[in-house]
């Protein structure tokens, strides 16, 4: 065990470890709990032993009532070196586990607002008194100020102090950033001389994160074109609060509490502290936050609330409301309210009621009051073609049937037109239900976000926890307002039950057989006895009458004898007994009334937080039930304008009969002429997903095109160029039918056998090897199908992702940077060049490359998420957060996903730091 020697050479056993930082270890001392050992890692100078010493000869109570102050020096010997020193053993929290709302519940969970000015304005004291010695802190930051459970404040870390003496001062060499003057940001600490001044700025901070529940002054929106770190913005004097925040391109975050909550003395005083140097002094706080304190008001929704009294409404419920969180546990009478009241459960029942939840919701939302929309843009654009094609159609339609009629003669027309209506039909349907796909594509996507949409509202519509949550804090409140009436009722009974012993016992002391009763003598007295009747006690008209030979007469002289004993019996209800079962009774009240009060107290921040939450979350779904029940019935009404296929129809056959009689009245020797579609060669053009199909041939049926999967080379190479076309082109059509990729490949792969030029087998086929994670043949496939169209989009997408993939990140972003210049409007383009300047770590091009996908699409949830996740990895948190703030808005889920990962983050790295 490690042995050391104060200066008086009193030996010091040190055992228990308490803890550890980075410049030496905290021990217990034995046989002293009240002082604790620092023994510092690395020796120390000359100069630092001479600091410790001159601050342990000259401590005082003053100081050692402020700050854990050196006590004595301690040495590896009997009058040998200083290797650490003696301190008191401060046992609080740090200050930070008190604003922070989700520490405060666990190590301050009564405290109030009021609780953190009182604490703010101790705090101020403890700088007041150590700058009244002419000493400076100078490392200022929430680590080395901590707390006690009474607001007591108290400075640790003293032996990092700038420390004066009469003729020198020990410097301060250490310091946080963030609790760093403007002036002091980016200095070389060691050698700047630290002022007071500069603690007041540390000072001011933290009383700022007292009042505003952790909220940095300097950690604001900022809204100028650069991201700010929050050391950039505290050097640009970049507060965030104040009516003026907005000249300085910053502005304060949402949910957070104004400077005009706080007395304008306050506000006056912020402003002074983080905008000039002309900081207030200790003093000046602890007279401005005392005054604050005097002039504070409970709300009366929630006694737990505290705000200045000058305000209109509790600033407290609004923050509530907007965040769903409850900042302030409600004051139960186990910590009275400022004013003297206890717990008022009118007060509950009024605080329960303004949880404004949505009642009597409909059980389906509604669809049906958007009105029908015009048709969109495309819509318009698609009916014209199809009307067009129409048009076109039946002109063929006529010319070639009347060119028959005309040469063959009318009496052989049937069949040719017949044929030739069918051909003409089946390509304008087709040709309509392929310009249909788009909007049948925009109509499934609105009937499954509406279907989603559904079950969230069911699952909103009838929140049952909250329910149970209600139905519980009402039948406490009713529990808690009969509590008195059946602590009374059970007094009462106490008390009859008392009384009926009292006078038991009194006529208990009389006997028969010691008294005279005029007219009842021995034998009968003896009868009495035989029958229990004994004592005044015993003598009860039923009893007595119950005795053979006791008559009326007789039972009444007992009881009338009876009643002048009682008439004579003095009750003494102050009896000891009593006394104590009453003070059982009231004291079992007491212990139910305070359980019953700490479970409201859980209830009501369970209540509040999801009857927020639920509120917001209805709100949500109602805004999102316009919005895609206007989708549903644009797309509905789209795919209604370009209903043309009725009328074409009938025209058609119309003029295949109007074609037909006339032929009769013509007579001309048929001749035979063919006529069928060819493949349309051209490939799409890809955004994301999977690459789209060729159009459907409509010549023959496919299917007698079939071949199988063992042809050999020479049998393909025995078929004619049309078929080999026509058979890789069934091939390609039964693969999409497909979910087994194994089979597709095979498919495919026997396609590509057959027609090798074909850019929609070879671009599904690079798709199909690339979802098997087969990167190097689904890249050759690709090659092999950029070299015949070399301006295909979704070629070179495929390619650039199959980059990524195998981790060729440089190759990825030479792709995808060309592809940007090609098509300066395809967000993916630019989310997936993001990701490959990710993959390189080179996060602020990844940065500008998501934020340019934004641009085009400004609701896309993953390049937002993309954009929070590298500004944290490039060291900008504010911008990440503020990237996580607007995330929120569009994607709740991926929004959350991202503040996981940012706070994960900085766990890690102050477990590093450690």
């Amino acid at each position: 065990m490690p042995t050391y020697y104060d200066s008086k050479n009193q030996l010091y056993v040190l055992a228990e470890r308490i803890g550890s930082g980075g410049e030496g270890t905290v021990f217990s001392c034995p046989n002293d709990d009240k002082t604790v050992a620092k023994i510092y890692h690395e020796p120390i100078t000359d100069e630092k032993a001479g600091k410790l010493r001159w601050m342990a000869d000259n401590k005082n109570g003053q100081l050692l009532k402020v700050a854990a102050w050196i006590i004595d020096t301690l040495h590896d010997a009997p009058g040998g070196k200083t290797v650490g020193f003696l301190m008191p053993n401060v046992r609080a929290k740090e200050i930070h586990e008190l604003y922070s709302l989700k520490s405060r519940r666990i190590y301050f969970p009564e405290a109030t607002w009021q609780f953190l000015i009182h604490a703010a304005a101790n705090l101020a004291r403890a700088f007041y008194n150590l700058h009244n010695h002419d000493h400076i802190m100078g490392d200022v930051n929430h680590g080395n100020c901590v707390v006690l459970a009474d607001a007591t404040v108290k400075l640790i870390d003293c032996d990092s102090y700038s420390i004066k003496l009469e003729n020198r001062r020990y410097p301060c060499e250490v310091g946080v950033a963030t609790h760093l003057a403007p002036e002091l940001q980016g200095v070389n600490l060691r050698a700047a001389e630290r002022l007071k001044k500069h603690d007041n700025f540390g000072l001011a901070v933290i009383i700022f994160q007292l009042l505003f529940l952790g909220r940095h002054p300097f950690a604001g929106n900022y809204t100028g074109g650069e991201d700010k770190s929050l050391e950039d913005s505290i050097r640009e004097l970049r507060f965030a609060y104040g009516a003026d925040a907005h000249r300085r391109n910053v502005k304060r975050p949402p949910g957070t509490l104004s400077l005009a909550a706080v007395s304008p003395r306050l506000a006056e005083m912020f402003e002074r502290a983080f905008l000039t140097e002309n900081r207030p002094e200790p003093r000046e706080w602890i007279e401005a936050l005392e005054d604050l304190s005097n002039n504070l008001k409970s709300c009366s929704l929630h006694p737990g609330h505290h705000y200045y009294k000058e305000l209109q409404s509790c600033p407290w419920c609004e923050i509530e409301a907007q965040t769903g969180l409850m900042l302030f546990p409600f004051v139960s009478s186990t910590n009275r309210l400022s004013d003297g009241e206890s717990f008022n459960i009118f007060t509950v029942e009024n605080l329960v009621a303004s949880f404004d939840v949505q009642r009597n919701l409909p059980a389906v939302l509604p669809k049906s009051k958007v009105l029908p929309p015009s048709p969109s843009p495309e819509a318009k654009n698609i009916r014209k073609e199809i009307r067009n094609r129409f048009i076109l159609l039946a002109a063929v339609q006529f010319f070639v049937t009347a060119a028959f009629v005309l040469i063959f003669g009318g009496c052989t027309v049937f069949i040719p037109s017949l044929f030739i209506l069918i051909v003409c039909l089946t390509s304008f349907n087709s040709f309509a239900k392929t310009h249909r796909i788009n909007l049948e594509i925009n109509m499934d996507s609105a009937q499954r976000n509406w279907g989603k949409l559904e079950k969230e509202w069911e699952k909103v519509r009838a929140p049952a926890e909250l329910n149970d949550n209600l139905a519980q804090i009402r039948k406490n409140i009713n529990d808690y307002q009969n509590l008195h009436k059946d602590s009374r009722q059970t007094i009462n009974l106490l008390r009859d039950e008392h009384f009926r012993r009292e006078t038991n016992d009194y006529l208990g002391s009389f006997r028969l057989t010691d008294n005279q009763i005029s007219g009842i003598g021995e034998k009968r007295l003896g009868v009495l006895r035989d029958f229990g009747i004994k004592t005044a006690a015993d003598v009860e008209k039923n009893r007595l009458l119950s005795i053979p030979g006791t008559g009326e007469v007789t039972t009444q002289k007992l009881l009338e004898w009876r009643k002048n004993l009682e008439g004579n019996f003095q009750y003494q209800p102050d009896s000891e007994l009593f006394k104590t079962k009453e003070e059982e009774v009231e004291r079992n009240c007491s212990e139910t009334r305070r359980n019953i009060e700490k479970e409201i107290g859980k209830l009501l921040i369970v209540l509040r937080s999801s009857s927020v939450r639920l509120r917001r979350q209805q709100q949500e779904l109602f805004a999102k039930s316009e919005t895609f029940a206007q989708e549903f019935s644009q797309a509905e009404g789209d795919l209604t304008a370009i209903a043309l296929k009725v009328p074409a129809m009938l025209t058609m056959i119309i003029i295949a009969f109007f074609m037909m009689v006339f032929g009769n009245i013509v007579n001309y020797s048929p001749t035979p002429t063919h006529s069928y579609k060819t493949i349309n060669p051209s490939p799409p053009m890809l955004k994301s997903g999977e690459p789209s199909a060729p159009p459907p041939i409509y010549s023959d049926n496919l299917e007698k095109y079939a071949v199988s999967e063992n042809i050999t080379d020479e049998k393909i190479k025995a078929m004619s160029a049309q078929y080999r076309e026509y058979a890789a082109t069934n091939l390609h059509n039964q693969s999409l039918g497909l979910t087994d990729y194994e089979k597709v490949e095979r498919k495919l792969r026997l396609a590509v056998r057959l027609n090798a030029d074909d850019i929609f087998i070879l671009n599904r086929l690079g798709y199909v090897l690339y979802e098997q994670k087969k990167y190097k043949q689904s890249l050759k496939i690709l090659n092999q199908s950029l070299k015949l169209d070399s301006e295909n989009l979704g070629t070179k997408t495929y390619i650039g992702m199959n980059y990524i993939r195998m981790e060729r990140f440089a190759d990825a972003v030479q792709i995808f940077a060309d592809l940007t210049r090609e098509y300066p409007g395809v967000d993916s383009v630019f989310y997936n060049l993001g990701l490959a300047y990710e993959g390189l770590k080179d996060y602020h091009s990844a940065v500008n490359a998501f934020r340019s996908a934004v641009e085009i699409s400004p609701n896309d949830a993953d390049s937002r998420y993309e954009i929070g996740y590298c500004l944290y990895k490039t060291g900008d948190e504010v911008g990440a957060r503020k990237e996580y703030q607007t995330l929120r808005d569009i994607d709740t889920e991926t929004a959350e996903k991202l503040l996981q990962i940012i706070e994960m983050q900085i766990i890690q790295a102050k477990k590093q730091v450690k």
